[in-house]
């Protein structure tokens, strides 16, 4: 089987999955992180219920909750920015 995410990725929420596990548009369940990136702890092979669709990752959010997904679950998380992004370039002309 091949994984998409390896051990260390960093992933979030996909949106698509925020209303799957019972969120709504800008609110993400504590559970599921609370709409915080984490990190990937496992990715592989899971025992499942028979009939059950596989879900071969179990991430640790940010927030400390932690829960296992599917592929289609998650999304990369954006590398976070390097200093500050609310600067906009100024000058007199």
């Amino acid at each position: 089987m091949e994984l998409r995410f390896k051990v260390g990725d960093r992933v979030r929420l996909a949106p698509q999955a925020v209303l799957y596990y019972g969120g709504a548009p800008g609110w993400v369940p504590e559970g599921q992180g609370g709409g915080t990136a984490g990190t990937v702890a496992f990715a592989g092979e899971r025992p499942h219920r028979p009939g059950a669709q596989p879900r071969p990752y179990y991430v640790t959010w940010d927030n400390g909750a932690g829960n296992s997904y599917r592929e289609e679950d998650l999304a990369e998380a954006e590398p976070p920015r390097e200093g500050p992004t609310n600067i906009l370039p100024f000058g007199r002309g």
